[in-house]
């Protein structure tokens, strides 16, 4: 299945306000650039839920925003967003979702691969990132041109035992697998939350590796949005750096880890930390679209 999508320049932002559900949010989240380009947005992490009327309440949110969505899909799902993908190739973009200590994960990946799904997600690990054990995993991804996408830091916590912790997947452990597999695309979700500084130096070293700052982060830190700068500071290559280094924000792909119809208030949040980092336009739109769809090879006209 071949995608084409089209990243313009000309008030998505103001379309998807207008559309917004009503949300009454105050403070530096408000604080906007007057009217945003139009944009097309790519939400790089957002969740499957198990009921009749998600795919519906997905396309009816996003398609009117100018929208797509990675889909992050366990097997349950499989049927369901293979064939959203197929309908709806103008919302849906299908990824996987495996548990890396099952030992189905293997023939899983493959699964989801053969039927075009474009990346894997993982959560909760029993060991860390990047233990040898999960090396077969990695390097099936990266020879399916899979994009790698990892929960980093904090993780909710559930009634029943559980075998893992956020000191398990630190965003640091991503730099390891980056090196191991240097062909693999790797997006750590969260931004590593809370080792943001951990998180910024990885990316600043491996050029395949992204995080969105998707979660509690641009909550927690709404009264000072411009600290991501401290944390993102460099301006391309330097004297201790990557030569083939990047604008910082640049290692940013836009995410919303939250059901459909908080597409409009994860928008602002961006916005309001790209308005307070002072983030240039070009760079949003890699942000928004351009730099995950290029991972993804999807078809592009800007």
């Amino acid at each position: 299945m071949v995608q084409r999508v089209i990243c313009s320049r000309r008030g998505f932002v103001k379309q998807a306000l207008s559309a917004g559900a009503g949300f009454a949010l105050a403070g530096p989240l408000m604080r906007l650039s007057a009217q945003p380009p139009r944009r097309l947005i790519i939400d790089s992490h957002q969740h499957y839920e198990d009921r009749p009327d998600y795919v519906g309440r997905l396309v009816n949110t996003y398609r009117p925003r100018h929208a797509m969505a990675c889909v992050l899909t366990p097997m349950s799902g499989f049927d369901v967003i293979r064939k959203a993908a197929v309908d709806h190739p103008d919302v849906v973009i299908p990824y996987g979702q495996i548990n890396v200590d099952a030992p189905e994960a293997l023939a899983e990946i493959e699964k989801f691969a053969a039927s075009a799904f474009k990346g894997i997600k993982m959560h909760s690990p029993r060991h860390n990132w990047d233990d040898p054990q999960y090396f077969p995993l990695y390097a099936r991804m990266q020879d399916l041109e899979l994009l790698a996408l990892f929960h980093t830091g904090i993780a909710f916590h559930i009634e029943t035992p559980q075998y893992t912790s956020m000191a398990r997947m630190r965003p640091a452990y991503l730099d390891t697998i980056a090196r191991a597999f240097p062909n693999l695309y790797i997006q750590g979700a969260h931004f590593g939350n809370p080792w943001y500084d951990e998180a910024a130096e990885a990316a600043r070293w491996c050029p395949k590796l992204f995080f969105d700052i998707t979660g509690s982060s641009l909550i927690k830190k709404e009264r000072n949005l411009a600290v991501f700068k401290d944390y993102l500071w460099w301006a391309g290559p330097t004297a201790h750096s990557s030569p083939h280094a990047v604008y910082a924000f640049e290692k940013l792909v836009f995410g919303t880890d939250e059901p459909p119809e908080q597409l409009d208030v994860d928008l602002r949040r961006y916005e309001a930390m790209l308005d307070a980092c002072e983030v240039p336009e070009a760079s949003r739109r890699k942000i928004y679209c351009e730099t995950i769809a290029r991972i993804l090879r999807l078809k592009i006209t800007v």
